[in-house]
């Protein structure tokens, strides 16, 4: 833990390093003399010019009892060795969160996290999105993921959750290396034994995906008993063509040039090839962009829930409705107010678009999940 406190990633990281706006008391960041405005070059050894890199320098120097952090200050190159700080475990009020692991069938381990309830009502297995994050909030408890989890929980379900190949203390990785078809192999594994899981407890099975998380519930759906399907800010049309529509939409909703738009779409399409977009390799957006997702829908049986956020820009409104067309069993879509993409509520149109990712937990989204679940139980 490093506990450093950042800018937004647009700000925080460039091809200098990490750029911090302060640092948390007590931590491996105040020990080693940073303060808001310094350059972080390197932590042992490593450069963090971008947040998989600064996850992979945090791994690394997690492996031991010191590490080097290396800074820039007034133009200053600075190197200071500190004490290693590690996280501390998740804890939700009231609910046991219990850690453990999982093995791949290539023989990696993932770490799990599962919330504990002694009878629980049902199991939710939450599959995540695109990004190369840890699934698990222990400094952040009103995140709006941590938020879901802790609504569901505390309602008497049991929420099963996993980190990606090289993400947290899971194994394999470096995750930006990892491709899609390896995730989804990975993902189905999880849902099996969530599946097997709630079987034996005799108790209902439901899958939440959020965005690409979404589009591999409706691939593993058909693979697995489930009682339902929740999706949030999932696409239907194909992978590349769903960014570049998402770039179209956000640029526009700030008001840049028809020029600036077309040049940006155009680079959207260079960097899926090149490796370089949204910390994903070319194999993985490749690989993603091949998947027939209507198909994918077309099989799914179970009764699936839609839910839009009134801000999410980065899927369109009417691709989401399309699931409603194409899944086989009944499905339910539910609009909820003021959340982005990644759930955070906002106040208004421009707050989304100024703040996006900033956004506070609203227990809309528990509400909504909750009752749809319930009935179904």
């Amino acid at each position: 833990m490093l506990g450093a406190e950042l800018p937004a990633d647009a700000e925080a990281f460039s091809p200098d390093g990490m750029w911090i706006d302060g640092v948390l008391p007590g931590s491996m960041a105040e020990r080693a003399g940073l303060a808001g405005g310094d350059c972080v070059t390197a932590i042992a050894e490593l450069p963090v010019r971008t947040l998989a890199e600064l996850s992979a320098a945090l791994r690394r120097a997690g492996a031991g009892p010191s590490t080097t952090i290396a800074f820039v200050r007034d133009g200053e190159q600075h190197t200071r060795e500190v004490d290693v700080s590690h996280l501390p475990h998740e804890t939700i009020e009231g609910v046991e969160v219990q850690y453990g692991w999982s093995v791949t069938h290539d023989g990696v381990r993932l770490r799990t996290i599962k919330t504990y309830n002694q009878c629980p009502t049902a199991t939710v297995i939450v599959l995540q999105g695109i990004a190369c994050e840890s699934i698990e909030h222990p400094l952040a408890s009103g995140a709006p993921l941590a938020g879901l989890v802790a609504g569901w929980a505390r309602a008497g379900f049991e929420v099963l959750r996993f980190d990606k190949r090289g993400v947290g203390d899971s194994e394999g990785g470096p995750c930006p290396q990892t491709d899609f078809t390896t995730e989804l192999a990975d993902a189905l594994g999880e849902v099996r034994a969530a599946s097997n899981h709630a079987r034996m407890g005799d108790r209902p099975l439901f899958v939440f995906g959020h965005s690409v998380g979404g589009i591999m519930a409706a691939k593993l759906a058909s693979e697995c008993l489930v009682r339902g399907v929740i999706v949030y800010g999932t696409p239907v049309m194909r992978w590349l063509a769903c960014l570049q529509d998402s770039a179209r939409r956000q640029l526009k909703l700030r008001g840049a040039s028809e020029e600036a738009i077309a040049a940006q779409v155009a680079e959207l399409a260079r960097l899926a090839v090149t490796g370089e977009l949204n910390g994903r390799s070319a194999a993985y957006h490749a690989q993603l962009d091949a998947l027939d997702i209507e198909a994918a829908w077309r099989r799914v049986l179970a009764p699936v829930l839609v839910v839009r956020g009134e801000h999410d820009w980065v899927v369109a409104e009417d691709d989401q409705a399309r699931i409603a067309t194409l899944a086989q069993g009944p499905t339910t879509i539910v609009d909820v107010p003021g959340l982005d993409h990644l759930f955070g509520q906002h106040a208004d149109r421009e707050a989304s678009l100024r703040d996006y990712g900033a956004g506070t937990f609203h227990p809309a989204i528990v509400d909504a999940t909750l009752a749809w679940m319930e009935r179904r139980c």
